[in-house]
């Protein structure tokens, strides 16, 4: 019984946890980067890059007539 439940039993136990653990590490990781990689960009930088963008569109539509 020992042998049973301390060598296969709780091996298997442990070797699943420990899977399981890994899975929320990597998981938790990849949201860690998500979250780096979307905030590395400082807000005024990108409200100037939508004015710059937003500026081109509206030339574009100008320039095709559009106004509004």
């Amino acid at each position: 019984k020992e042998i049973v439940v301390h060598n296969k039993w709780l091996a298997s136990l442990e070797i699943m946890i420990a899977e399981a653990n890994q899975v929320v590490l990597q998981n938790l990781t990849r949201r860690l980067k998500e979250l780096a990689e979307r905030y590395e960009t400082p807000l005024p930088k990108l409200q100037q890059q939508t004015e710059e963008l937003s500026d081109k569109v509206e030339n574009h539509l100008k320039a095709m007539g559009f106004s509004w």
